[in-house]
């Protein structure tokens, strides 16, 4: 178990209060961007939450509409060494006969994500993370004193945060415990009962 002054067991203390067996509040994500200035007042950390109800065809973050992870390729980062193609389980990874680097059968790949860690280059990227509020806490914490100087702090975007209301209401919870200052990027469309438990904070 957490040390009792980390975020994760303030977490598990208030959503899990009674329960013999308790485990951190996990979430989905996809990316946490830190320095961010545009997504609220001051300097400001934003978490990426994977899925959204909408499929709007602006999307600016069209990775976070799937709720399930998804493997991303980005050519310009290969080296072309090939060590993906033989790490593949499902052989969904060829050389490209079109271009350099590789190609991606996405009627063969599942997602699994089992390349990625091979991919030196980063070409390959799993978008879509299981991870604790506890874990997300640490990560945003480290730009406090940034927060505390523009009058920063942390976003939650996405993809929709109200649909991932307990994780969003965990992660908004302890910043407001710890003083960092928060904000929702949301479409709005979700119940107005699962607004209000974001918005109190």
């Amino acid at each position: 178990m957490p040390e009792p002054n980390t975020g994760e067991f303030r977490l598990m203390r208030r959503y899990r209060k009674g329960v013999q067996t308790m485990r951190p509040i996990r979430g989905k994500i996809f990316d946490i961007q830190r320095f961010s200035i545009h997504d609220g007042p001051g300097i400001r950390t934003v978490v990426f939450l994977k899925g959204c109800p909408l499929h709007c065809p602006w999307c600016c973050n069209p990775e976070g509409i799937s709720y399930e992870s998804e493997l991303a390729y980005y050519p310009q980062r290969c080296f072309d060494c090939g060590e993906c193609i033989h790490i593949c389980p499902q052989k969904a990874i060829t050389r490209s006969f079109k271009e350099d680097g590789v190609s991606i059968d996405r009627e063969k790949c599942n997602d699994c994500g089992a390349c990625v860690p091979f991919c030196s280059s980063k070409a390959l990227t799993l978008m879509g993370e299981e991870i604790s509020a506890g874990q997300v806490m640490k990560e945003v914490k480290k730009d406090t004193v940034f927060y505390r100087v523009s009058g920063g702090g942390l976003t939650l975007s996405g993809g929709e945060p109200m649909e991932q209301i307990n994780f969003t209401e965990a992660l908004l919870s302890v910043a407001k415990q710890d003083g960092i200052n928060t904000a929702v990027e949301t479409c709005g469309y979700t119940s107005s009962s699962l607004r209000y438990k974001a918005y109190r904070f």
